[in-house]
């Protein structure tokens, strides 16, 4: 480790507990439901928004290590072939598909992602990814695996939270506003999917399949109806605690904030 990743490490601060906060998601509302709001704004009262709990480590005393440990895994989650950075990359990527016409344009969510992935399979996960992390070039010195999964496991089961002035303690998954949570799941869902993908007996009619954090679409190629419904079956046995929900149409699909139309 390097002189000023220490002093940073190290450096006294005030450190606070843990809190948890629900962050509104505003982009599951139904854009009908949206613009039948704006022409009659009584209606608000039927929109039911859901909450996404939310654990702040700002100004704690994992804070800091996750930041450091994210150094290492964000630069091979960028190597995932199936990783999506944002709403404009999507864009890019449909502009450029050539979608037939009886092909399926599928969306799917992973429930509860954060909270439902074990501590050993996220540490399994980088253990996995190691041979990409360290091909990865990096800003800071990386140390050896072993000192990055010992700090690994010092985030993960130290997940400790105030919540109505009483604290609580997490046996799995990761809080969502740690810098390092995003990365971690990422490593640990794409080796999910993956090992769902080897098994499924109709895979190579699946295409293009990119995935945003919990968030993901692929294209579903000279199928039906039932296959696809069969592959998300499939898909919510392969593990103990992640479950997918799925919307799919011949015509058009919402994902993040774009419409994608497929026929015109």
């Amino acid at each position: 480790m390097d002189e000023i990743t220490f002093k940073y490490l190290s450096a006294k601060r005030d450190l606070k507990p843990e809190r948890l906060y629900l962050l509104s998601k505003l982009h599951k509302i139904d854009p009908e439901l949206i613009e039948s709001v704006q022409h009659n704004p009584t209606l608000y009262k039927n929109v039911r928004i859901q909450g996404r709990p939310i654990v702040s480590l700002s100004g704690t005393v994992l804070e800091r290590i996750g930041q450091y440990l994210d150094k290492f895994m964000l630069p091979a989650v960028l190597k995932q072939e199936t990783h999506l950075r944002d709403s404009l990359e999507f864009i890019n990527i449909i502009e450029e598909l050539q979608v037939k016409p009886d092909a399926y344009l599928v969306s799917f969510d992973i429930k509860e992602m954060y909270n439902n992935m074990s501590h050993v399979e996220m540490i399994d996960a980088v253990k996995h990814a190691w041979p990409t992390i360290i091909k990865c070039k990096h800003t800071i010195l990386l140390p050896p695996l072993r000192y990055i999964l010992e700090l690994l496991k010092i985030v993960l089961e130290n997940n400790e939270f105030m919540f109505n002035g009483k604290f609580y303690k997490t046996s799995t998954g990761v809080p969502m506003e740690n810098s390092l949570s995003p990365e971690i799941t990422d490593l640990s869902v794409y080796e999910v999917l993956n090992s769902i993908l080897r098994t499924f007996q109709h895979k190579p009619k699946i295409s293009s399949l990119y995935r945003f954090r919990d968030d993901g679409f692929f294209i579903y190629n000279e199928g039906t109806d039932d296959e696809i419904s069969q592959f998300f079956e499939h898909a919510n046995r392969q593990h103990a605690l992640l479950k997918f929900t799925h919307e799919k149409s011949q015509t058009k699909m919402q994902f993040f904030d774009v419409c994608w139309y497929s026929k015109v």
